[in-house]
């Protein structure tokens, strides 16, 4: 071969290795930047998903609470009791028919008053049912009566039971026997006497909490790994792959659920999948994304345990950003491909990073508005206390010298006050901190029973309210607050047992032109000191010019 053929053979050969070096260099600068992107795309979206979970998790362990009390404080009242106690002669028996037992039930007076007691209770309490079970196992009573009765049926076989026969709190996912509807079952032992008589049962239908699904992706299971509620209801009924249903027999899967089958839910480590459709993304990235069923793109899978429960909440967040990453993969390839071949192609990648610039400013723009946005709520429900519902402490006392300062320029009379609920420890340690939760409650609905809309109520600590009256004098302040003081003991909560006599004293003064805050609260707190002193139970009026009783000592018991 001469020279010239050896030049010519050359040219191209050189040219065309130019081109593939360009290229692989493309690849891999590609490689890095699309890198960099989805590593922002799955902390902005990890964050986003877990704030998601943690909320929804609050939300069933919140539930749960409210639902577990309902239970909790009926077995603590005397008439459920002593239904109980007295039902011990009735258990079931080959000898006795079902329905003669039933029939005999509902002759017994106690039994049907229980039973209509349990009606009502279910009304206002958001509960589907509500069922007492003598310590044979016989239920002798039911809120449902008019619908579905249960009196007279044989519960020993309910797996949320066993452990309340026994003395422990039950708690447990299940489908009714009758109704063929699932719910959350809660089962609180009953005493009577130190002696276990019973159980009170309370079921709360799924149909009642499916707002704990509402967020796309998200589904609730078991203790034994059953999706029992899902956004998108196809996977109800699905196993988690570490259930523990599988370990189960055939007869435990039909008396909790009322039937055998369990498909193992389509969630899988998406490794292989996502390595063959990105080969750019790393191995410790690709490992902590999953696949969902049929879904194209690769997902986040978060999970919260741990909620006072067997429930668990998981949320299948498909990674939003996937279809844009791919795109971006082979367009900045091409981009630095032609970059490396030509000077020409620099002017064009300057543009499209300084496009691509502005776009990540932009959602970061909207990120910090979407966090500030969700800051200014957290601010808005830390105003209030999370049982009550008064005002928290810090925000009256904000109030409180806000409303000096409009009173001192406007010549307006300001009354304060300071409320402190009587024994209540006490309380907590007679019926328990349900209770004591119930006695708090009921006292701020009653103070907004009673007091006018400017007015304003806080929790300034444990059973102590600071309350707010603005242009009211003392005088009548003391008539408000009297009237407030009347009423708690006239007007007793249904969700307390008869026995706690809840009461209040308060101490009650008028500003004086050279209050500050610290000044009339303290007055404030002299004058429900006298009312403590004095006997509890009553109102105790201090004007701002009067001599001031002597201050509490550390001894002094409330």
């Amino acid at each position: 071969m001469n020279r010239n053929s050896l030049r010519q053979a050359i040219g191209p050969l050189s040219f065309a290795l130019v081109v593939v070096a360009c290229w692989l260099a493309s690849g891999m600068i590609a490689d890095r930047m699309v890198q960099q992107e989805l590593d922002a795309a799955l902390r902005a979206q990890r964050q986003m998903s877990s704030s998601i979970v943690d909320n929804m998790a609050e939300v069933i362990a919140s539930d749960l609470s409210m639902s577990r009390a309902i239970p909790a404080t009926m077995a603590e009242i005397n008439v459920v009791q002593r239904a109980l106690a007295q039902s011990q002669g009735y258990a079931v028996s080959s000898a006795v028919p079902a329905a003669t037992l039933h029939a005999n039930l509902l002759k017994v007076p106690e039994l049907v008053a229980v039973s209509n007691f349990l009606h009502d209770a279910q009304g206002f309490s958001g509960l589907d049912s509500i069922w007492l079970v003598n310590a044979n196992g016989l239920c002798v009573a039911s809120s449902n009566t008019q619908s579905r009765n249960f009196v007279g049926i044989d519960m020993r076989g309910r797996n949320y039971l066993s452990n309340a026969l026994l003395g422990a709190f039950g708690e447990a996912y299940g489908v009714g026997r009758a109704s063929g509807e699932p719910g959350i079952f809660i089962a609180a032992p009953v005493y009577d006497d130190g002696v276990l008589v019973g159980v009170v049962i309370a079921k709360v239908g799924i149909s009642r909490l499916r707002h704990w699904v509402a967020h796309e992706g998200t589904f609730v299971a078991d203790e034994n790994g059953v999706i029992i509620m899902a956004h998108n209801s196809a996977l109800e009924g699905h196993v988690l792959p570490d259930g523990h249903i599988k370990q189960m027999s055939s007869v435990e899967r039909q008396n909790i659920y009322r039937h055998e089958d369990f498909p193992n839910v389509p969630i899988q480590a998406d490794m292989q999948p996502v390595r063959e459709q990105a080969p750019w993304v790393p191995t410790d990235i690709a490992m902590q994304l999953f696949g969902m069923g049929e879904r194209a793109e690769p997902a986040l899978y978060e999970w919260r345990g741990g909620l006072n429960s067997g429930l668990s909440a998981h949320l299948v967040d498909p990674l939003a950003a996937w279809p844009e990453l791919l795109r971006n993969h082979k367009r900045d390839r091409l981009l630095v491909f032609l970059t490396l071949a030509g000077t020409a192609a620099l002017a064009w990648v300057i543009t499209v990073s300084y496009v691509r610039e502005r776009r990540h400013h932009r959602a970061t723009r909207d990120l910090a508005e979407q966090l500030q946005s969700a800051n200014t709520l957290l601010s808005a429900e830390a105003r209030h206390d999370a049982l009550t519902g008064a005002l928290s402490r810090r925000y009256f006392l904000d109030l409180l010298r806000h409303e000096i300062e409009r009173a001192h320029a406007g010549g307006e009379p300001l009354c304060m006050a300071i409320a402190d609920l009587d024994h209540f420890k006490q309380i907590n340690d007679r019926f328990g901190h349900a209770a004591g939760d119930r006695a708090l409650e009921h006292f701020v609905d009653t103070c907004r029973a009673e007091l006018r809309g400017s007015d304003a109520i806080g929790r300034l600590g444990g059973e102590e309210f600071g309350i707010l009256l603005p242009a009211t004098a003392l005088e009548g302040g003391r008539d408000v607050v009297e009237r407030l003081r009347t009423r708690l003991k006239a007007v007793p909560s249904t969700k307390l047992p008869a026995s706690a006599n809840l009461s209040v004293s308060i101490g009650i003064t008028e500003l004086s032109p050279e209050d500050l805050p610290e000044r009339i609260m303290s007055r404030a707190d002299l004058a429900l000191y006298a009312a403590k002193t004095g006997g509890r139970d009553r109102t105790e009026a201090l004007p701002p010019d009067d001599t001031a009783p002597p201050a509490r000592t550390a001894a002094t018991t409330w």
